[in-house]
């Protein structure tokens, strides 16, 4: 959707599928959430350009409908108005609800909106933070969170500078704190942070036209609004929607042009973040300001491999595991204050001959196996807060034999 027209998977128009109140001018005119523990239903929430009157609302969608290709079933159904043109969502602590965050007009309002299994709460969670949206001016530029959830990042777009701030987010309780501004003088419209949360980066519509770095671990707030860095040294043109994808990228529109450029490392500070001018093609297509509009809660890399020697220096039949080093299950090193904090471990050594010996909890744990052979050990890591878990698959060949030795 584009927050007007919703289409199907054989793109054409949905049943019931057009008049959604969002606008082709507005930052982020739409984003679909699922509705946690329903096969079916997915809300659309929209919201309007330049504070109009339609504000933040959501439609719903039922893919049951339609011989799978889904109908309308409800529309525009009012959230709160004025909104500014700004909505992104983010997982839940719990790891299954959804908030939906947007920010009002006029106000210095964040509104955090809970998406359960009983569908919309229409009742949001305020928390009154950072700079008032009180002008036009103000209410364009993207809002983004943190893959993990415990970041929220916006840019209020203006022509004389723009405001690029950042902040704690609590996706137990839905509140905002902690604002801090990284810069007053951007000329800034889109933001994105990086897969692991430890980056972020914001362009520039005008004044420069530049890619700006901003390195989240770097310690205190003066220590990180100094570690700005220009990725792009005033390349390209505009800047419009800035977008992290599936495959761990940040992928960057420029106006009127075929192709999109894109930062492939972008959890790396300074130039090994690795920007490419026209990355991308989407010819014979032409880009303008926006990039599709989605949840990046899931878009996680994956896990690190485990490590496994298999020798009978550590016993007859003996393998010994040495787990990844994880602080967070978004490969977050050095800086755990913004990731997932790993809560226990899982070993399955795949050998249920071997009884209660078969399972470990420990980091780095061995294990004495049966029979020569090969079998398929598992790892499973728990995470805090909505983390999950990551579980790691890997053959274990034990092909060394007992050494019986005999004295005469």
């Amino acid at each position: 959707t584009n927050g007007i027209t919703v289409w199907d998977q054989t793109h054409n128009t949905m049943a019931n599928g057009t008049g959604l109140q969002g606008n082709g001018s507005s930052t982020q005119s739409g984003v679909i959430v699922k509705q946690p523990g329903n096969s079916n239903i997915y809300f659309i929430f929209t919201v309007d350009d330049a504070g109009g009157v339609d504000g933040l609302r959501y439609s719903t969608v039922d893919m049951s409908l339609a011989s799978g290709n889904g109908s309308v079933t409800s529309k525009n159904n009012l959230i709160y108005t004025p909104s500014s043109e700004r909505v992104t969502a983010v997982k839940h602590c719990n790891g299954v609800d959804i908030w939906v965050i947007s920010h009002d007009h006029l106000s210095t309002n964040f509104r955090s909106n809970l998406v359960s299994s009983s569908g919309v709460n229409t009742v949001g969670v305020l928390s009154s933070i950072g700079s008032n949206h009180s002008t036009i001016s103000t209410v364009a530029g993207y809002l983004k969170a943190s893959p993990n959830g415990k970041r929220i990042g916006i840019s209020l777009y203006n022509n004389v500078g723009s405001t690029v701030e950042i902040y704690d987010f609590d996706n137990s309780t839905g509140i905002l704190s902690n604002s801090l501004t990284l810069s007053g003088s951007l000329g800034a419209y889109g933001c994105e942070f990086s897969p692991d949360g430890t980056k972020f980066y914001s362009g520039k519509w005008s004044n420069g036209f530049d890619i700006y770095q901003w390195d989240l671990c770097a310690g205190s707030s003066t220590a990180i609004v100094a570690s700005q860095y220009s990725v792009t040294n005033n390349s390209t043109g505009t800047k419009g929607a800035l977008q992290l994808g599936p495959d761990g990228k940040i992928y960057i529109t420029i106006p009127n042009t075929q192709s999109l450029c894109v930062i492939n490392n972008p959890n790396v500070a300074g130039v090994g973040c690795n920007f490419v001018a026209n990355g991308q093609s989407v010819s014979p297509k032409t880009g303008s300001y926006g990039l599709p509009n989605f949840i990046t809660s899931g878009l996680k890399p994956p896990p690190l491999p485990f490590t496994h020697t298999v020798s009978n220096s550590f016993g007859c039949q003996t393998a010994s595991y040495t787990a990844p080093p994880a602080i967070s299950n978004y490969s977050l090193l050095g800086c755990s204050s913004l990731g997932y904090s790993l809560t226990g471990m899982l070993w399955n050594f795949g050998n249920p001959a071997s009884g209660s010996a078969n399972t470990s909890t420990l980091t780095n744990p061995s294990h004495a196996f049966t029979t020569l052979g090969t079998y398929t050990t598992t790892l499973i890591m728990y995470y805090s807060c909505g983390g999950g878990t990551d579980t790691i698959k890997q053959v274990v060949n034990i092909n060394q034999p007992c050494i019986s030795v005999s004295s005469t």
